[in-house]
């Protein structure tokens, strides 16, 4: 467990494994962030123009092969996911490092003349 003290040593936020199963308060909130996600999911519009998606994103864990599905066929070979994607996820890290190309970039100024 770890706790952690905001500057005027009030608040106190402890993050501990299992926090949903231990605390009735952090298990309803994370009934109302789930419930919040998936209806942003249902209405979400996907601002990349031209570009059409389908919404069968699955649950979005990384066990989920629908949601793995989604992102390999929606895996842009220049760049990356759309933007509903957490690229940071380890499951979307894995999927780019999977699909990567590897590419030299030439710079035509050398350093010590920037």
């Amino acid at each position: 467990m770890l706790k952690y003290r905001l500057n005027d040593d009030k608040i106190e936020i402890i993050v501990e494994s299992k926090a949903d199963f231990n605390h009735p308060v952090v298990s309803a909130a994370s009934i109302c962030a789930k419930v919040t996600r998936d209806q942003v999911l249902r209405e979400w519009k996907f601002p990349e123009a031209n570009k059409e998606f389908d919404n069968e994103y699955g649950c979005g864990y990384p066990s989920d092969p629908k949601a793995k599905a989604w992102l390999r066929r929606n895996l842009d070979p220049v760049y990356g996911f759309p933007t509903l994607v957490r690229y940071s996820w380890k499951t979307c890290t894995t999927i780019l490092e999977d699909h990567k190309i590897n590419v030299d970039w030439k710079d035509d100024i050398p350093l010590e003349e920037k």
